[in-house]
This record gives C-alpha cells, structure tokens and sequence, in this order.
C-alpha cells in the first residue's frame, strides 16, 4: 500500500500549494526528523504538523527535497487517526500565517510536546544479528516476538532482511516451528513482502496439523501401552510400545506413567546407562540441550547386571515433563553420564524424542480430564 501512496498522495496534496519559497536545508532537516519521530511513535498530531509544514512549501525544485516529502506523506496510512485532509488545511493555515493551533507556527518556532526518544531497535537488532559469535536463534525469536516493530525502507533495513534471510534458508521445511518463527520475524522487517506473509501462515498451519495428529496419536497411546502391574498392591507403570523393553540393550531416556495402588498418575524421567565392558559407577549425569548444560535432577543411581550392566535413575512429577519437554523440542541434547573416574555420552536419538513427545502429548490429554 505504501508505494500507491508514493506515486498519489503527494501529487494530491501538491496541487493546491503552488511553488513556494524553497525551504532552507535546515528546515527540511527539522521537517523530516519530526515527520520520522512522529511516525515512529505513532503521534498523529505530531506528524500531522511535520505534513503540513512540508505541504506547505508547495512543489519543490530539489529532487532529493520532494523525495522527502513524498516518504513523509506516505506515512499517513500507517498512523491511525493521522488525515492527510487535516494536514492540508493545516498547511493553509501556515501558508496564511495562522497556524494549526490559530498561532503562528514555523518550523523553527512551533511550540510542541517533547519530542519522544529516537527507535534504535533496527540498528541494535542489526548490530547484534551480525556481531561474531552471535546467538542469532534468540535475536529471531526477539524480532518476531517484538509486535510493534516495523521499521521504515532503509539500507539498514534491507541488511537486517538478508541476514533474517540468510538465517531461514537451510533450516529443513519439517522443522516447521523454527521456520515459522523465522518468517514471522521477516514479516516484522518487511511488513509489505506477501512471500513471507503466505510462508509464515503456511508452516502456522503445519504446526497445527502437526499439533492436531499428536493429540489424537496421544488419546490412542494410554490403550497401546505396555503396563506392568504389581500383585502385591496394583501400583503399575506403564512404557511406550517403541521405548527399550530391557535395560540392557544400549542407552536411552524416556518417560514412563506410574499409577499407584490408589490410581494417582504421574510421570516418571527414566535415565539409563548399559554397558558390556565394564562399570561407570554413575554418581551424577548432567544433561546438554542445544548448548545449554544442566544437572539432571535425580536422586540415587543404582546398578545391576547379568551379562551386561546397567545403570539408572528416574525423576518424577512436573519437573521430569518440564525436562522432557525440552528433550524433545531439542534439536541436540546429550546426556554426559558421570562415573567415580569416566563419563560416557550418549545423543538422544530421534526415535527417544519422538517417543517423549507422545508420552509428554499423552499426560497433557490424561491429566487435564
């Protein structure tokens, strides 16, 4: 919509305002600052005087002069309650003497509130997005998040899109959230590109589906379980038809239902080491999830073995979701098993998170009936 204003408003505005006498450099300096601050703070009073300063010069001979005028009034549509109309009659009034207010105004002499503080969010997101080491994930996830940031046409601009561009175009189309937030962040920067409108409402929707499918795998997972039952008093716990059925087979990490006697459900982090050349004796594990390493907060280990040996531990409650959660939503998460003299790593495998994710969809479903 912008560019229509380009080509029209100012023509429109110009044609009952002659040529004038050409403003100095300093007032077109004043103009222009006043008609950006006012359009960074959406001050429709601000900016409908920096409009009618500048209608009021008439056509102007110095091209670079008019350009500004016609960015200026192009604004308009984007301030709500700012009306070209009421600029123009205010512009009359300056070209009468009489001013907006029944004042005399001038650029140089209109009194006016307080100009607000100068929009520096796209020069910071730019200076940071391209500074070495940069944690650009979280710099996308802040300009999408970031509502009100629409910053005008500007070289400064176009460089923070080719960054957010350069950034979006290796990440895999079935990594749908990441996308999504990348192309969101796009639509803050370039709010006029329909390409980044129709893809960032495209992989919206594939989250959705995707989102829909886990429910109803979720509601259909409590009855495919594979459930244990104690004799003594029907406590049980309950796995994943896909999650390791013996503990000495390899690694992993998973979640299990535990029910009690009484039919109280929770959840249960199970963390487990197997090994065929010998003991690590775990006294702790600590857990890197896409760069970031915690403690993973369990209690006791405990060993056993026949021809192979395992060790383990467990969490339970919202704690043991929290962290799996985030398992699961890990693009890379490693778990460091610390023994008495080694450690031994082990990558969470996709089949190990995609089996969390069900389990973590299946308790939301359960827990909230």
């Amino acid at each position: 919509m912008m560019r229509k204003f380009l080509f029209t408003l100012p023509t429109m505005a110009l044609i009952a305002f002659p040529v004038g006498a050409e403003p100095s450099q300093q007032e077109v300096d004043a103009a222009r600052s006043e008609c950006r601050d006012a359009f960074l703070a959406r001050d429709a009073e601000a900016y409908m005087n920096a409009a009618a300063s500048m209608i009021a010069w008439g056509s102007l001979q110095n091209v670079d002069w008019s350009r500004e005028v016609e960015l200026c009034l192009a604004f308009a549509e984007a301030i709500e309650g700012a009306s070209l109309d009421t600029a123009r009659e205010r512009a009359a009034g300056l070209s009468d003497g009489i001013g907006p207010t029944s004042a005399p105004l001038s650029v140089a002499t209109a009194p006016h509130a307080e100009a607000p503080a100068a929009d520096t969010r796209l020069a910071d997101y730019l200076s940071r997005i391209e500074a070495d080491g940069a944690d650009v994930e979280a710099i996308v996830r802040e300009i999408a998040a970031d509502t009100t940031f629409a910053p005008p046409p500007s070289p400064e601009r176009d460089a923070l899109e080719a960054a957010l561009s350069a950034y979006v175009r290796p990440i895999p189309a079935a990594q749908a959230e990441r996308n999504h937030i990348a192309y969101q962040a796009l639509v803050r920067v370039s709010t006029e590109n329909q390409t980044y409108i129709d893809k960032a409402a495209g992989y919206e929707q594939a989250i959705e589906a995707e989102r829909e499918q886990l429910q109803r795998t979720a509601r259909a997972l409590e009855g495919r379980l594979v459930r244990t039952t104690a004799e003594f008093d029907g406590s049980s716990w309950a796995r994943h038809p896909s999650s390791p059925r013996f503990q000495d087979i390899r690694n992993y990490v998973t979640l299990y239902l535990i029910e009690d006697g009484t039919g109280q459900k929770t959840m249960e982090l199970f963390f487990n080491y197997t090994s065929r050349s010998g003991w690590l004796f775990v006294e702790s594990a600590s857990i890197n999830i896409d760069g970031e390493t915690t403690q993973v907060p369990v209690g006791q280990w405990f060993r056993d073995n026949d021809t192979e040996i395992w060790e383990f531990a467990s969490t339970r409650g919202d704690a043991a979701v929290a962290l799996a959660r985030k398992i699961a939503d890990a693009d890379r998460a490693v778990i460091r098993f610390n023994g008495q003299q080694f450690y031994d790593d082990y990558v969470v495998s996709d089949g190990d998170k995609r089996v969390i994710r069900e389990m973590v969809a299946m308790w939301e479903v359960i827990s909230a009936e």
